[in-house]
């Protein structure tokens, strides 16, 4: 934050010090090896009088000082420059932590060149005792080196006790500086001697150079089974967190562990194979492709290390963007612009968001992500998301995924930043939904009809996730109705008739009389928002008819609605755009959704042949604890994360309920009081706490974690989906005008307790027989026809509110009532 910072953009992604950095540890890790290997082979040939080494050892030394001391040096000084530029933070840490580390590394390397110039000019006059020692004495310069700079190395890894102490002992000799060494020396050796494979084939001797091939064949074959025992140790010494990481928690650890053992393998094989005395020419072909492999191995090796600091750059102290970890609070109150010492920008310009959004992007992302460049393009890696779907990761990064840091800074900076990453990739044609108004006309009712139908839907929307490729076992939609016989004393009327319903090119079925809830009930009506002759319609209309069973005259007949959608916004985070138009799953949602599982739970969903039902690990939502969370408190919890403070926001962005969307499914007078889906069920955050406490309770270990990753405004008050939700007397006190009470958490006791099961005080007419159904009381204004959800009261009373409401209880008794029966505050007067 106090140094300038290399431009985002192709080089972002710490590109530079990558190209400069793989290529300087091969080397250093080659000039360790092979002055071991060049010292052992003057030992060597002096005790055993080898005659014709003296020109092989003095050509390998000159080849030795060019690369080691010339290539070497060079990128050297180069990682220098590149962290300076990318991560300059991070190397003022290490500079000021460790002075005299770095005194006695530099001092060691200057030995290492006088020792090795020395030794190159002994050679030149043939082997002798000077040679020799000049040989040992720069292995030994050369492996400090190693053993001073593993210190600063394994340092940024685990830092142990230095996060506490701040002394240099403490970080350097840190959990895996041991298991580090041995591995580096081990690795050193194995590319000495792949390297000596290769140059053993210009010995023109036959009997010498398959002698030599084979000797620096087992030089290469032998360190391999001590790096890989080290190597294990290596992750056995690493943090929980760490471990978990590099054995399970990371696709590009996973990859690059995939080519250390793989490289490991063929080495193994290949050393193995030299040793038996090939030609010359395939041995020399064989022996570059070792070479080429020790490099992958060294890379890969490199590689999963740096992978396995994240989302750190010094594990628990600086993040991968050189963010202190004990900056985090400061930032999100201040922001990152106002405290970042270079930046250009101060705050963010609302007239040019994506500008201001690039600042946050080179402050915070260009050190890990390129900009059209090859390391880690974030213009693929984003493509699927919306702004709002970014803003959403942004949200959540550094909670469940640990692989990245958190964002910080204002919600301002959080925007800007989706702005400028969104707005790189090609614009999208803006979504209209041209809702189209619809005749609805309410059936007759002759003055003198004996009868009253009332029907309402069970559920307020039936959202419909209509993947192929998976299926969360969400019902159909569900119809109840009620039948009354009009009189002074109105009696329900349930044996005798036949109910039934009937949806225009849609389903249609006899309704069955149900004792427990005194209505005719129907089941699993297979209803669908995808009109037959096309177009999105979420409301189909059933035409509800009441027959008598001996005669089939009909004894009364009305309109009900029976909401569904398919408009379910996984899109916003996971991609593919709707499926029809204005809604629905497409496949390349579906699809990124399990793979996004898999990716978060190891699982395998994305390759499993036949749809996922999510039901087979999320259990029903209304049975007791299981080895996974039930499926509501799975959903909500987990997005939870993601979509924090974003308040009704966050609610229309998976629901139906978008006042601009295709569906619109708060209809009732809730919403034009001013109120929301925050009103009864609570913020996202509140709600999915509410739910993960009962997990939790039920003994699902997997609420717990998710609970310490959301900030609720509530108290935590457990509750169990679908059975457990706002009751209307929390805030409509004794039937009457709402109340400024605090409801939050007077849930309702059980099913019986539901608002679409509960009857009036006489346990007679059910509660949706007159309001109408949830989300659609009387009087609803309806997207698709304002009055469409209101037919049942304009039929009967021509009134668009609660049947009976202004007196017109004479709909069912057939005269004007003084006293409230059904519950109090009727609005009789």
């Amino acid at each position: 934050m106090n140094y300038p910072l290399l431009p985002a953009g192709f080089w972002g992604g710490g590109l530079l010090i990558a190209m400069v950095a793989v290529i300087h540890v091969f080397i250093a890790h080659f000039a360790v090896g092979g002055g071991f290997f060049i010292a052992v082979m003057e030992t060597r040939a002096r005790k055993l009088g080898l005659p014709g080494f003296g020109d092989y050892l003095r050509r390998y030394a000159e080849f030795f000082l060019v690369v080691t001391m010339v290539f070497g040096a060079m990128t050297g000084v180069g990682i220098w420059f590149a962290i300076s530029m990318d991560a300059p933070t991070a190397a003022s840490t290490l500079i000021h932590t460790f002075v005299l580390g770095w005194a006695s590394e530099w001092a060691m390397f200057l030995g290492e060149i006088v020792v090795l110039m020395a030794y190159r000019r002994v050679t030149a006059q043939g082997p002798s005792r000077t040679s020799l020692i000049l040989a040992w004495l720069y292995f030994l310069f050369a492996w400090g080196s190693l053993a001073v700079v593993q210190g600063f190395i394994s340092f940024m890894l685990t830092p142990g006790q230095w996060l506490i102490t701040q002394r240099f002992w403490d970080g350097f000799l840190n959990p895996t500086y041991l298991p580090g060494l041995v591995f580096r020396t081990a690795m050193a050796c194995m590319l000495a001697g792949l390297f000596a494979l290769y140059t053993a084939q210009i010995v023109e001797d036959q009997e010498q150079r398959r002698g030599l091939a084979s000797f620096s064949a087992w030089w290469a074959v032998l360190p391999l089974p001590v790096a890989g025992l080290a190597g294990w140790w290596h992750v056995w010494a690493l943090s929980a967190q760490q471990r978990d990481m590099v054995l399970h928690g990371s696709g590009e650890i996973a990859g690059a562990m995939s080519v250390f053992w793989l490289a490991g393998l063929v080495i193994l094989s290949g050393g193995a194979a030299m040793t038996w005395g090939l030609a010359r020419r395939p041995a020399k072909i064989l022996a570059l492709g070792l070479l080429v492999l020790g490099f992958l191995f060294v890379g890969s090796f490199e590689w999963m290390r740096e992978a396995a600091r994240k989302p750190y750059i010094i594990s628990g102290y600086m993040y991968s963007n050189s963010i202190l970890v004990s900056q985090g609070q400061e930032l999100n109150q201040k922001g990152v612009l106002a405290l970042a010492r270079w930046s250009a920008r101060k705050s963010v310009d609302q007239a040019d968001l994506a500008g201001s959004g690039q600042e946050v992007f080179r402050l915070e992302c260009a050190s890990c992500h390129s900009v059209g460049g090859p390391m880690h393009d974030i213009v693929p890696l984003s493509a699927k998301y919306s702004a709002f779907g970014f803003e959403a990761l942004l949200t959540g990064l550094g909670k469940l995924n640990r692989y990245m840091p958190p964002f910080f800074g204002l919600p301002e900076e959080r925007k800007a930043l989706a702005a400028y990453v969104t707005g790189l990739h090609a614009a999208q044609p803006e979504e209209t939904v041209d809702i189209k108004a619809q005749a609805a006309q309410p059936s007759p009712f002759p003055q003198d009809a004996q009868y009253v139908l009332l029907g309402a839907a069970d559920q307020g929307l039936n959202m419909l996730p209509d993947a192929k490729a998976w299926t969360m076992g969400i019902g159909s939609q569900g119809l109840s109705a009620q039948l009354i016989r009009r009189d002074a004393s109105p009696e329900l009327v349930s044996a005798n008739v036949v109910v039934s319903y009937a949806v225009p090119d849609g389903p249609s079925g006899d309704m069955a009389w149900d004792q427990a809830s005194g209505r005719f009930r129907a089941k699993g009506i297979n209803v669908s928002p995808y009109a037959a002759g096309g177009g999105f319609d979420p409301y189909p209309l059933a035409t509800l008819t009441a027959k008598d069973a001996k005669t089939g005259q009909i004894l009364a007949e009305t309109k009900v609605v029976l909401p569904v959608s398919t408009e379910l916004g996984c899109k916003n985070c996971h991609g593919g755009g709707w499926s029809h138009g204005v809604a629905g799953l497409a496949p390349a949602t579906a699809r990124d959704v399990l793979i996004v599982h898999d990716q978060r739970n190891h699982t395998r969903l994305a390759s499993q042949s036949g749809p996922v039902d999510c039901r087979s690990c999320h259990n029903d939502a209304a049975s007791g604890g299981g080895r996974a969370l039930n499926l509501s408190a799975a959903v909500h919890g987990l997005h939870a994360v993601y979509l924090a403070g974003r308040g009704r926001e966050a609610c229309d962005a998976c629901h139906p309920s978008d006042p601009q969307g295709a569906t619109r499914a708060l209809r009732d007078p809730h919403q034009a009081a001013g109120l929301d889906c925050l009103s009864c069920h609570g913020a996202l955050e509140d709600l999915a706490l509410s739910l993960l406490a009962r997990e939790d309770g039920q003994g699902v270990g997997a609420a717990k974690p998710l609970m310490q990753l959301i900030a609720g405004h509530q108290p935590v008050t457990p509750r169990q989906p679908w059975v457990n939700e706002p009751k209307c007397l929390s805030c409509h006190t004794d039937y009457g005008s709402p109340q400024n009470s605090e409801t939050w958490g007077d849930w309702t006791a059980g099913q019986a307790d539901l608002y679409q099961a509960k009857r009036d005080d006489l346990d007679a007419v059910a509660c949706a027989s007159c309001h109408g159904a949830v989300h659609a009381l009387y009087p609803a204004d309806n997207p698709y026809a304002q009055n469409l959800d209101n037919l049942q009261p304009l039929q009967y009373q021509g009134l668009a509110k609660t049947l009976g409401a202004d007196k017109n209880c004479k709909v069912c008794h057939m005269m004007d009532m003084d006293t409230p029966a059904h519950h109090s505050d009727m609005g009789l007067r």
